[in-house]
């Protein structure tokens, strides 16, 4: 399908029932959540995509990026659909669904794992630092400036660790998006107090028991100024977002 600005976006499509779609965070393709897919398209119709930037999809333009293209590329998806459908977004993914509800975007019920809300704030060079990166096709080290100083989840201690992981030369792939996300971070990374009590849609927060504390303080947050929203705190979990722990809390929740 095409996007307003006309960037290709890619998905697959699975299962049958009511339709699911699914949004990645950083550094995240369609094919890192095909575990949920796979769960999620025995009782609905999953719509995994590809955000702008990684996997199948075009890269569109960062020169005139905002978070709004990516509202738009969700509609492009919820639009091929025909009716509203279910909504997943990790991470980064649930700033640009929570726009994209606040705007009124039809949704069937949206659900959300951390959105990154009041994560430290960066230094102000990052942006430029990773488009130079990018500019030089210097891949490890622009993913390695977005994981350790942008959004942070890297350290020297588990760098290594994660270069020698399969993942690494997924992450080398989509190291263009990092401009995306990084944007997302500094521009769009404060708790948006004015969208949340706009948002209708029957909303379930999910956060993990081991996740920072600013981020579990973020989503509390977002579970009390979202009209129709409850927490769920997923007991001995993290940031990285357990597809085989959540699949049956999203199937209930969907399928309520």
């Amino acid at each position: 399908m095409v996007s307003a600005d006309g960037t290709t976006i890619a998905y697959e499509k699975s299962g049958s029932g009511p339709p699911v779609v699914i949004i990645g965070g950083g550094l995240n393709d369609k094919a890192m959540f095909t575990p949920l897919a796979q769960s999620l398209s025995q009782q609905f119709t999953v719509f995994n995509y590809d955000r702008r930037g990684r996997g199948g999809s075009g890269y569109g333009d960062p020169e005139q990026y905002t978070i709004d293209r990516e509202v738009e590329d969700l509609v492009a998806v919820l639009d091929a659909i025909g009716e509203p459908g279910h909504v997943f977004a990790n991470c980064s993914g649930g700033m640009i669904a929570i726009h994209a509800a606040a705007a009124g975007v039809p949704m069937a019920k949206l659900g959300l794992y951390e959105p990154p809300y009041s994560s430290p704030p960066l230094n102000g060079d990052e942006v430029d630092r990773l488009k130079a990166l990018l500019a030089e096709d210097r891949r490890e080290e622009a993913v390695t400036l977005f994981g350790k100083e942008i959004v942070k989840f890297m350290t020297d201690e588990t760098l290594e660790r994660f270069k020698q992981h399969p993942a690494w030369q997924a992450f080398e792939s989509m190291a263009p998006s990092c401009v995306y996300d990084a944007i997302i971070n500094d521009r769009y990374g404060s708790i948006p107090h004015a969208l949340l009590p706009k948002i209708a849609v029957e909303t379930l927060v999910l956060s993990g028991s081991e996740s920072a504390p600013w981020i579990q303080e973020a989503c509390v947050t977002l579970s009390e100024e979202i009209p129709r929203a409850r927490l769920l705190r997923i007991e001995g979990e993290g940031h990285l977002f357990n597809q085989q722990t959540g699949a049956p809390l999203l199937v209930k929740f969907f399928g309520e």
